[in-house]
């Protein structure tokens, strides 16, 4: 399989607290494509074999995704493997190309630390409303403020790309 796709592996921190980080992270996403995968499945069955769907399992698979696709941008984020379109790159010299990767990681850094802001500025507003999902009644806000953190720690990795002398690439 890994022959199908390669420089698609995933990688690693040698260890400390970023490869406690990436283990949390990691055990959360598998959790939560496990968790999402269970749903649909007991949804399908159910439609199709029993006239039964799962109930809210639409609105619960929708929040689930959410919080997926926020935790993993910390790991994409930390190791640099974002798409990237790299038609400038191969024109400038070794320090012009380190120096550019450090300015796109400065204002990823910047964008990122005001949507984490303002994602949590929504969470509040959400709490303070008492808004709550449609079908399951689940509050809103919880899920606000994670994506939130999630989108904070990203910063905090992508400014580490502009600090540190030496970031991981793999």
């Amino acid at each position: 399989m890994d022959d199908e796709l390669i420089g698609m592996e995933l990688p690693r921190s040698q260890g400390g607290l970023i490869r406690l980080v990436e283990i949390l992270l990691d055990t959360l996403c598998a959790s939560l494509l496990v968790l999402m995968t269970a749903i649909t499945t007991i949804d399908v069955v159910g439609r199709y074999f029993f006239h039964a769907p799962l109930y809210g399992a639409y609105e619960s698979n929708e929040l689930l995704l959410g919080i997926l696709v926020f935790a993993a941008l910390p790991r994409v984020t930390w190791h640099q493997k974002h798409l990237t379109v790299t038609a400038l790159s191969a024109a400038l010299s070794p320090k012009l190309q380190q120096f550019q990767q450090r300015a796109l990681s400065l204002v990823s850094a910047v964008c990122l630390l005001v949507l984490s802001y303002f994602l949590w500025r929504h969470g509040a507003q959400l709490a303070s409303y008492g808004d709550m999902s449609n079908a399951l009644g689940l509050p809103l806000a919880p899920f606000a403020y994670a994506i939130a953190v999630f989108t904070a720690i990203s910063a905090l990795a992508s400014f580490a790309h502009v600090v540190l002398p030496t970031t991981p690439q793999s």
